[in-house]
C-alpha cells in the first residue's frame, strides 16, 4: 500500500507511560500522607517557584 509521505499520528497513550503516570501520582499520595502524620510542610515546585504547603 502507497502512503502520501506522512508518518501516521498516533493517539492511543502506550501503556508504559499510564504506567508511569499511576506511579507518580501514587508516590505523591503517600508523601502527602507522611508528611501530613509527621505535620511537616511539603516543598513542591509551583508556577516556577519552590512553595511550602503546610501539613
Amino acid at each position: 500500500m502507497k502512503t502520501n509521505g506522512h508518518a501516521r499520528k498516533t493517539t492511543k497513550t502506550p501503556p508504559f507511560v499510564l504506567r508511569a503516570e499511576r506511579a507518580l501520582r501514587r508516590a505523591a499520595k503517600n508523601v502527602e500522607t507522611q508528611s501530613r502524620a509527621l505535620k511537616l510542610p511539603v516543598v513542591v515546585w509551583q508556577d516556577g517557584k519552590v512553595v511550602e504547603k503546610p501539613a
